[in-house]
């Protein structure tokens, strides 16, 4: 599975693989927005981007859940 893995450089669900380095930075660009609307100006609404599949599978092995 390794060599495999080494070889085509994918998991066996088809996600490409990463090193530590390149996980982080990829989680590093998923976004968490503030907004307010002009009807709640003092009502700020958090928005949390939808993940990649490879941030998804990330989040879940860290039982980490994002809401929108």
């Amino acid at each position: 599975a390794a060599l495999r893995k080494q070889t085509t450089k994918q998991t066996d669900d088809g996600l490409p693989v990463h090193s530590f380095h390149s996980l982080i930075a990829d989680l590093a660009t998923l976004t968490r927005n503030t907004v307010t609307t002009a009807i709640s100006p003092n009502l700020p609404i958090t928005i949390t981007a939808r993940p990649t599949p490879i941030q998804q599978k990330a989040l879940d092995l860290l039982a980490i859940r994002c809401t929108q």
